[in-house]
């Protein structure tokens, strides 16, 4: 199976058409984020978070702004955000999506070496 047809099926929920523009834009560059095994479960499972989050950012043309909402008012609607709390770059940039928050979550198992059983 082509990696586009798995990320159809992993990620029903993106538009076909977006998809079949936007995916043959990102598709090459994983391996620029991350040197996986496309044969390994684990390493196609980060790759397809991390091209899910490549896409969602290259068809979009907004700034990614993490923030927070601190407070909300109903009456006269008024919303206060506070800027996201960041540990480094990965962090903003990664942070930006849910699916590079799973990319994050599913590499800092790598990152944390060896255990002991």
């Amino acid at each position: 199976m082509a990696l586009i047809d798995d990320f159809k099926a992993r990620f029903p929920g993106f538009d076909v058409s977006e998809v079949d523009t936007y995916f043959p834009l990102i598709e090459g560059t994983y391996c620029c984020y991350y040197d996986g095994d496309l044969d390994d479960v684990c390493d196609k499972e980060i790759i397809l978070n991390l091209l899910a989050h490549l896409f969602v950012i290259e068809k979009t043309d907004s700034d990614f702004t993490v923030q927070n909402v601190t407070s909300e008012k109903v009456g006269d609607v008024s919303t206060t955000y506070q800027n996201k709390s960041i540990n480094n770059n990965d962090d903003s940039f990664f942070g930006s999506t849910k699916y590079g928050q799973k990319y994050l979550q599913l590499t800092s198992k790598i990152k944390a070496g060896a255990f002991f059983v």
